[in-house]
């Protein structure tokens, strides 16, 4: 144990009296539980502080939490030992950032598996006698149902099962072959594009679910003096578990609390396993041979994911768990490190895998044999099917036979069957070849490309992430959880685009499920690079926060915020119309000092520059577009607001902006989603704050081979030639738009609609610029 650990201090005044509950981790060298009544001290392996600043002192990076966990786990594994990384602790407290990670701070997950292929290839090259096989699975698992990722055939629950030699395992479940870590992720990020679009249909988050990432490692060696093989077989599993916090701390109804209730009763499951195990490795530390407690046996079955966890805790793994506590509650950090002291208790029992599949195979036939002869002759040994009224259904027909320990067992037929399948599917996997699994592998991989295809997601196996079209104008979505925002992207290609329901017989090129989508939602044209939008009557579509009025043609812009029915999110995007305004901005620039020798873009084409938004503010997107339509049905502008509120609110902005910029020097500054179209998306008093000076990029404007915006002035003159130069041309405009709306009179029209949408837009950049001029 490495005594490195922090102080957890119980509340102040101030913070009861402001939250009702706070935690406020002090560094030392003991860990203390602080209490009311005394302090309780205990002692982790490792501690980490990653809430501050980067460059503070003592900062845990992603990288050092896997050179202290995933390394040493990643070492095991290629000595034959199973190994397992769980992830545990309340929602926002960094457990899903800690194993998946968020764009260039990668997770756990992604670094284990960079480190295996570098690995493999070292060990190829320096050892040609082994041959190394990785095999992947992915699963969700939510309100106690197992999910397939990585296979849209398996779209039910899965089955769990448990045999007496491999232990629980999922049934039915895809074991996927992967030669390089470019296929991982890729394989990976699909698993995700399926989990958002499950996710995103029935109105739930990755907090609410727990996620299993399994890498299958095989080392088959040949001895060429005794011509034999032999094989170690190494699972490694990453875990990231649900957040831990409590049903009646959530304020949860509905279907949010049977959320909860079945995450509670993982918690409840997993506190029992982990106590009882606990309770099992101190019992043998002291030798004790007395009978064991009542509550001192393990009751893993009670829930899907402990089941599934039985190996990891207390069985053949080399397990580590990593405790993820946040200073913003203090009764759920006080929770998690209980938990977390428990756990450090047990003691598993790991021992390396070597050739378990031969000693498994020929247990496996001959339990098909006694499975058989049970199934066919009521006992395993005569043959008594004609005492059977073959009227009676198998569910209602009694078996009795002798156990291998000598017990009777009664089972009736229908579970014998059950048994006799599950068993053949066992055996089946385990004789399949190594060209069949890779056989199977891309039948998976094309039926999981044409379901999403057929959902109108776009997907390019040469590419991992959200890498959107450099031309075509898209969909990208949105989401309160950051790991599964800006994960699809949906093409509008030239013409109309229908979106509709998933379970519509109806033609359409984009399928969404959830409340209110109907079975033709909307329409999306697409002509000469303007995109038009239309909503038929009785259509729950929001632009910018505004219900759309019904068929009418309302022209997006770059940045315009989309909300589909109840759930779905996103954001427009046009790459044509930022290159478009970008060419503007060059020229003008070029006009000003006659060259672009301090062109911070390096002279790259449209065509090299990216064209996905980075993830960095899709929570605030979200968010944003939450907010502005809950404001807009509710009667209020979010936008009218008074100068002194502007003028105040603009200071606030250019504080802000100061602390991020010195935060955030020496090149270290996340890329900016914004385009240049959204500089409509200044906080009102309930909107969401600019992404500094970045305002005028495009959607993805950061170049990052030198890790500079593409549309950053060369200088403070330029800079402000050009605001003052867009300035003059939005007034011009805006003018314009007045006579022109002057012209048409008060009557309904759909120009006229248009003509004001647009003026608010223009008038929104106005305000901006004059914004830029006062700094």
């Amino acid at each position: 144990m490495v005594g490195n650990q922090t102080i957890l201090s119980p509340p102040s005044a101030e913070e009861l009296a402001a939250t009702g509950k706070a935690a406020a981790p002090t560094g030392g060298s003991k860990d203390a539980r602080a209490t009311e009544k005394k302090p309780q001290n205990f002692t982790f392996d490792k501690s980490y502080w990653s809430a501050g600043p980067r460059d503070e002192p003592g900062y845990c990076s992603q990288q050092t939490l896997y050179e202290d966990l995933g390394s040493e786990l990643l070492d095991h594994a290629f000595s034959g030992f199973n190994a397992c990384i769980l992830a545990y602790g309340q929602t926002g407290s960094g457990k899903s950032y800690s194993m998946m990670g968020y764009g260039a701070d990668k997770g756990i997950i992604t670094l284990t598996c960079e480190e295996l292929f570098r690995r493999l290839d070292e060990k190829r090259d320096a050892d040609s006698s082994v041959d190394f096989r990785v095999e992947v699975s992915y699963i969700e698992i939510y309100n106690e149902k197992v999910r397939d990722l990585l296979n849209p055939k398996n779209t039910g629950n899965l089955k769990v099962r448990e045999h007496p030699n491999l232990g629980p395992y999922v049934e039915d479940l895809s074991k996927l072959v992967v030669g390089t870590y470019d296929e991982m992720i890729t394989l990976m990020d699909e698993g995700n594009k399926a989990r958002t679009v499950a996710a995103t249909n029935m109105n739930e988050t990755s907090s609410r679910s727990h996620s299993v990432f399994t890498l299958l490692l095989t080392m088959k060696r040949h001895d060429a003096a005794t011509n034999l093989d032999t094989e170690k077989v190494s699972r490694i599993n990453l875990i990231d578990l649900a957040g831990s916090e409590r049903a009646n701390s959530t304020g949860a109804t509905g279907q949010c609390l049977k959320e909860g209730a079945n995450i509670n009763k993982f918690l409840t499951t997993l506190g029992k396993v982990i106590s009882a195990l606990a309770s099992a490795s101190q019992a043998a530390d002291t030798k004790g041979k007395g009978k064991k407690k009542a509550e001192d046996f393990v009751t893993s079955r009670d829930s899907v994911l402990t089941w599934l966890l039985k190996d990891s805790l207390g069985g053949n793994s080399k397990t580590a768990m990593i405790a993820a506590i946040s200073p913003a509650d203090y009764e759920e950090t006080l929770s998690t490190l209980r938990y977390a002291d428990q756990a450090k208790k047990i003691k598993n029992k790991a021992v390396v895998n070597e050739d378990p599949n031969a000693k498994l195979v020929r247990e496996l036939k001959e339990e098909l044999e006694m499975l058989r002869a049970r199934v066919a002759g009521g006992g395993g040994g005569g043959t008594m099917e004609s005492t059977y009224d073959p009227s009676v259904p198998p569910e209602k027909q009694v078996v009795k036979y002798k156990a291998k320990d000598g017990t009777v067992k009664t089972v009736t037929k229908a579970e014998l069957q059950e048994q006799l399948e599950s068993s053949e599917k066992l055996m089946q996997s385990l004789n399949e070849t190594w060209e069949e699994k890779m056989l199977k592998t891309q039948e998976v991989h094309k039926e999981r490309e044409k379901a999403l295809e057929e959902l109108g997601i776009t997907v390019d196996r040469n590419m991992v992430g959200v890498h959107a079209p450099k031309k075509m104008p898209h969909l990208v979505n949105s989401n309160e959880d950051p790991l599964m925002s800006e994960c699809l992207v949906y093409q509008l290609k030239y013409g109309r685009t229908i979106v509709g329901r998933l379970d519509s017989d109806k033609p359409a090129a984009i399928r969404l499920s959830g409340e209110n989508i109907l079975e033709e939602h909307c329409y999306i044209d697409n002509s000469d690079s303007v995109v038009t939008l239309t909503a038929p009557t009785g259509s729950m579509t929001f632009i910018n926060g505004k219900r759309v009025a019904p068929d009418r043609a309302h022209k997006l812009r770059s940045g315009f915020r989309i909300i589909l029915g109840e759930n779905h999110v996103f954001r427009f995007n046009n790459p044509e119309e930022v290159r478009k305004q970008r060419d503007r901005q060059k020229h003008l620039s070029v006009a000003i000092n006659g060259d672009m020798e301090g062109d911070p873009s390096g002279g790259a084409s449209p065509a090299t520059r990216p064209d996905s938004p980075a993830s960095s503010a899709a929570d605030a997107d979200w968010n944003y577009a939450k907010r502005e339509a809950a404001l807009r049905l509710a009667g209020l502008d979010p936008d009218s607001m008074p100068d002194d509120q502007l003028d105040s609110l603009y200071e606030k902005i250019t504080k802000v902006k100061t602390l991020r910029g010195k935060r955030f020097e020496g090149g270290s500054r996340p890329d900016s989603s914004l385009s240049l179209s959204q500089m409509d998306d200044m906080w009102s008093e309930f909107g969401r704050p600019i992404h500094s000076s970045e305002a005028l990029t495009d959607d993805t404007s950061v170049d990052h081979q030198n890790g500079t915006p593409y549309d950053e002035p060369p200088s403070a003159v330029m800079a402000s030639a050009q605001i003052r130069e867009m300035q003059g041309q939005l007034e011009a405009q805006r003018v314009e738009f007045e006579s022109r709306l002057e012209a048409m009179g008060e009557g309904p029209s759909g120009e006229a609609e248009d003509l004001k949408v647009e003026k608010e837009h223009m008038e929104k950049q106005l305000v901006v610029v004059q914004a830029q001029m006062k700094r």
